[in-house]
């Protein structure tokens, strides 16, 4: 077996040898191309306290994304201490204990680089100020959502992401270099 890789096509081919009856020996080759598996995907933070819904995050964006889970904000706050390189949060607003909108204000203190996405079935407007304000929301989607207009959101939220990482990477060298 021989594995090629070539922009980011990773190529198997295998050899197969069978003997003829007339004494010959006929070759076949078969070859199976399939994307070059990612090494550093950009990571995301869903929180959820319905497990279907996680499950169907998962589902959603396991193949472009590491997708951590967490069913609360108490629990979505202690793998952000072990994980803050998370490039994009998805919580749902409204769970038990602390509201999406409390979990993402102590993101957004903690964690500026971070882009959050609120999740809810309720439009409570008091809640969805409270959530561009305090928790610096980038993008409130209402549930049910739909799955591509959600990939959509979210892929725009990791570009904001990597864009908001290299000025802020590209400001703090120049005024080291400036003596700020």
């Amino acid at each position: 077996m021989i594995a090629i890789v070539a922009r980011g096509i990773l190529k198997l081919t295998t050899v197969l040898l069978f003997p003829v009856l007339d004494g010959s020996i006929e070759c076949m080759q078969l070859s199976i191309s399939q994307p070059k598996p990612a090494v550093n995907k950009p990571k995301l933070l869903v929180v959820d306290d319905e497990p279907d819904n996680l499950d169907l995050l998962y589902r959603t964006f396991y193949r472009e994304f590491k997708v951590l889970r967490a069913e609360n904000g108490y629990e979505a706050l202690e793998l952000l201490a072990t994980q803050p390189d998370v490039a994009v949060i998805v919580s749902d607003q409204r769970m038990p204990g602390m509201s999406g909108t409390e979990f993402l204000s102590q993101t957004a203190a903690k964690y500026p680089n971070i882009i959050r996405i609120i999740l809810t079935g309720y439009t409570d407007v008091d809640d969805l100020v409270d959530a561009i304000n305090e928790g610096k929301v980038f993008k409130y989607v209402q549930k049910p959502w739909e799955d591509d207009h959600l990939r959509r959101v979210v892929r725009r939220a990791l570009e904001t992401h990597v864009v908001l990482k290299t000025v802020r990477k590209n400001c703090s060298e120049f005024c080291v270099k400036k003596a700020c």
